[in-house]
């Protein structure tokens, strides 16, 4: 059985923010483009509210630090997660220049939390009593195996992807050498990761 998707929605949140949203996963040419866009339609979304592009940025905050607040008092997020949101939402931008790979990021994360979760037999319960205050290694070796061993257990669907994806014409093997090797190093800090107490 694995973690629910609510469970690990909330544990790849973590993880994203703490291993830099997926930075690892690499920046590819256009970004900036992709950006202006996203500003243009982030100004066309305040025109027609009537407000400055500030406003719009200050609501939207605004309604994602209430919801940060809401998680924290209902118990669902401990302290040190909420404020590490906060500070997120508050530093970030609706229109950040790798906003498309943060969420290519969050998704590989998520099959990566799994992925591992599968590895360790954990199911979901299990999953959240255990990791805060540790990491996926520690989950690990505890149970008489390795991190390497987690850590490639952590890759391995997206490496079948990308050999498929290879065999299809659709990627080059270099470009899927490319992303599996940031894939692993993303997997490692992730598997090391010490997940905060609640």
């Amino acid at each position: 059985m694995s973690p629910n998707r609510h469970t690990v929605g909330a544990l790849a949140a973590t993880a994203a923010v703490l291993v830099g949203a997926g930075t690892a996963l690499a920046k590819s040419p256009g970004t900036a483009e992709r950006s202006a866009r996203c500003e243009a339609r982030v100004a066309r979304i305040a025109e027609r509210r009537g407000v400055t592009v500030e406003q719009l940025t200050a609501d939207v905050r605004a309604r994602l630090l209430a919801r940060i607040d809401a998680a924290e008092k209902a118990g669902r997020i401990g302290s040190e997660r909420a404020a590490t949101l906060r500070q997120h939402v508050t530093e970030g931008s609706l229109c950040p220049a790798a906003a498309r790979h943060h969420v290519r990021a969050r998704i590989a994360l998520r099959g990566m939390l799994r992925s591992a979760a599968a590895f360790l037999s954990l199911d979901r319960h299990e999953l959240r009593e255990q990791l805060p205050g540790t990491s996926l290694a520690a989950l690990a070796e505890k149970q008489g195996t390795s991190a390497a061993a987690l850590e490639a257990a952590m890759v391995a669907p997206a490496k079948r992807r990308l050999a498929e994806a290879v065999a299809g014409g659709k990627l080059t093997q270099a470009r899927a050498d490319a992303r599996l090797d940031r894939l692993e190093r993303a997997a490692e800090r992730l598997a090391t990761h010490v997940f905060a107490k609640k």
